[in-house]
């Protein structure tokens, strides 16, 4: 016993500094924040579009930052549609009433999907006192797969789009190298009123399951087994009781090959176990 107890005399220090070492650096922070109430969202400009260093983000709710910072930016590089403003529970009803207006700057140039997901992350957690977990629970999805006929849609072609880097962001959103369009999608409405079109360009089965079909009452999982990136169109009638065209399922099946089907499945949502309205520094 008394060896022991000399020994861990000895090895204190050592296991002190290498744990040290083992310790997950700190989450990088905006040089400069504030969040301020705004009472008359709608009335002014919409805010400077994002650019490396800054951060512009007017009338919002800090329902929605939570969403960007642990859900859409949660990596600090993708984005990703897994959280969505239904999938954070908890907190105080102003959490959605209150609005603010939000404006922070970074050293260095730091690109969007660093500050707006781990620099916000922080600045939440030490400006609102945020604490909350994350859960996975079973709940209703949709599964995504290749319908019986076959896939009817094509791969992309090499050089037809650009992948979006959020670390240099094109000054103009459609635009990426040589004037190719940049890889995502885009929704619109079509000649007919009630109708929804759908352009995706470069985009995983993955991403398109995620991001796409986001409008659906539930979380949609991809199990096509298809890899590569593929251009997609997609109409489809979000009231199908109107006839004015294919309900979301029968237009994937149709027009892409692909079958919507109920499932069960997990499901990431964030709990807020405890927030405070923001401080003023």
């Amino acid at each position: 016993m008394l060896v022991f107890r000399r020994w861990l005399v000895f090895a204190a220090p050592i296991l002190a500094v290498a744990a040290a070492f083992s310790q997950t650096p700190p989450r990088p922070g905006f040089e400069v924040a504030s969040i301020k109430p705004n009472k008359g969202c709608g009335d002014g400009p919409d805010g400077a579009a994002p650019s490396p260093g800054r951060l512009s983000l007017p009338c919002v709710s800090l329902r929605d930052l939570i969403v960007s910072a642990y859900g859409e930016f949660a990596d600090g590089s993708t984005v990703s549609a897994r959280i969505k403003k239904s999938d954070i529970l908890g907190g105080p009803a102003w959490l959605d009433t209150d609005l603010y207006d939000l404006n922070a700057k970074a050293e260095g140039g730091a690109p969007l999907g660093l500050m707006a997901g781990p620099m916000l992350q922080r600045l939440l957690e030490d400006r609102c006192k945020l604490k909350l977990h994350r859960e996975s629970r079973e709940a209703p999805v949709y599964s995504l797969s290749v319908a019986k006929g076959g896939l009817k849609i094509q791969t992309t072609k090499e050089g037809s789009c650009t992948p979006l880097d959020l670390s240099h962001l094109p000054s103009r959103p459609a635009a990426g190298e040589a004037g190719s369009p940049i890889c995502g999608f885009s929704s619109r409405r079509g000649s007919t009123p009630l109708r929804v079109v759908t352009d995706a360009h470069g985009m995983t089965m993955a991403e398109f399951a995620e991001r796409t079909l986001d409008r659906l009452d539930r979380p949609v999982i991809d199990k096509t087994g298809l890899t590569g990136i593929f251009d997609i169109h997609l109409e489809y009638a979000p009231n199908p009781d109107a006839s004015d065209g294919p309900s979301v399922f029968s237009a994937v099946q149709e027009q892409l090959g692909l079958k919507l089907s109920p499932d069960k499945g997990a499901k990431d949502v964030l709990v807020i176990d405890s927030i405070e309205r923001p401080s003023e520094n």
